[in-house]
């Protein structure tokens, strides 16, 4: 076998109420005068950033929050949101909210106390000063890089998406509580748990997978996929989060073990220059991904079939390999239309001739290298053109 290596950061818990173990790291840390909270706008309407600055400041820390991200946030945000925390001094980062406020926050943390502009961060200067402390809060079920040194953000300047990996970007924990989530619609949240699927269906056939990859990701299949199947038949159903989040964590780590693949760099350059969500992409993606997957590594696109929990066992072992794929993306299709989302690109009003640079910026990304077979940004493109 090819040689292997693993080791995992950041620090992970989950559960209700594991927001309460915050106050910990300010102490350990060393924190005694200030931290800037960075949160999803829509928290702070909600209550949830007042309660994250609570816990600190009932223990004598100044909490500063920064939640000025607008829908389509890019580098611009960064960058304040970095100007902040270098001009209130603030010794600690905490991320509150989904994968651009975490992004934004990593970002502050990383250059925290170097002296880089964002823009030169983005354009690949080396970050010399080590980060600020981080603590990751995510709420939207699903945070695929968690495991990862990775940045990703909208470059202001062409609005083009950037992926830039850096030894202090990784967070120093991350605080999983799935009551954050609850506020989530159940559309929006099935949504989520597509997009932790296709992070983990792709790294599951990525050729960077390995033995270890393989177990984890598997197993964060079988929980998405639950969770999924419950949001459509009982959206109030709490143990769907629960599923959700369990699934999402696995899939992370698989992800971190491995790589993602060609859905996750087109929705990410996508939205980056249009602004369509991601979990909305992923939906629409997601089958197609599957189906390319299909040929080129149709033995995992079959055993992914066995993992949906909608056969009965040994059900799989009757089928051929083709048979069992297409049982896979057929279960994936069939929700996807009790969801009633969008199921082509062109539903938002895309131009065809606009996602040519999408595929450009798409193949750009380094984790393509690892797709199961090599591809050219001509390749992305009719890829971008099937699913539209």
């Amino acid at each position: 076998m090819a040689d292997f290596q693993f080791s995992i950061r950041p620090r992970i818990w989950i559960g209700p109420d594991s927001l309460l173990r915050l106050p910990l790291f300010a102490g350990e840390f060393g924190v005694e005068n200030r931290a800037i909270l960075i949160a999803d706008p829509l928290l702070h309407e909600s209550g949830v950033s007042g309660r994250v600055s609570s816990l600190l400041e009932d223990r004598g820390v100044k909490v500063l929050l920064f939640d000025e991200i607008p829908e389509r946030a890019s580098t611009r945000a960064a960058e304040d949101a970095l100007r902040l925390t270098r001009g209130s001094k603030s010794a600690f980062v905490i991320g509150l909210g989904g994968q651009k406020t975490l992004m934004i926050a990593r970002t502050a943390a990383c250059l925290g106390r170097d002296r880089l502009d964002v823009d030169a961060f983005v354009d690949g200067a080396a970050v010399t000063a080590p980060p600020l402390p981080l603590v990751e809060i995510p709420s939207s079920l699903r945070h695929g890089f968690m495991c990862e040194d990775a940045i990703i953000l909208a470059d202001a300047r062409d609005r083009r998406a950037r992926l830039m990996r850096s030894a202090g970007a990784p967070p120093a924990a991350v605080l999983i509580d799935p009551n954050l989530s609850t506020g989530l619609s159940a559309k929006m949240a099935a949504s989520c748990v597509i997009d932790g699927l296709m992070g983990a269906i792709e790294s599951y056939i990525s050729a960077r997978s390995n033995f270890l990859s393989d177990h984890v990701l598997e197993k964060a299949i079988e929980f998405l996929a639950k969770a999924l199947t419950i949001i459509i038949a009982r959206p109030d159903d709490p143990s769907a989060r629960a599923d959700a989040w369990k699934g999402s964590f696995l899939a992370g780590i698989g992800q971190g073990s491995s790589a993602p693949g060609m859905g996750r760099a087109v929705s990410l350059a996508i939205n980056a220059k249009h602004g369509i969500p991601k979990a909305s992409l992923a939906a629409i993606i997601l089958p197609y991904s599957m189906e390319l997957g299909a040929k080129s590594r149709i033995e995992k696109i079959a055993r992914i079939a066995s993992l949906l929990g909608d056969e009965p066992a040994g059900a799989h072992e009757e089928r051929t390999q083709a048979e069992a794929a297409s049982k896979a993306i057929e279960w994936l299709r069939t929700r996807l239309g009790l969801l009633k989302v969008p199921s082509r690109l062109k539903d938002f009003d895309l131009n065809l001739d606009d996602l040519v640079e999408t595929a450009r910026d798409a193949r750009e990304f380094d984790f393509m290298n690892w797709l199961p077979r090599a591809v050219s940004v001509d390749d992305v493109f009719d890829f971008v053109k099937t699913a539209y």
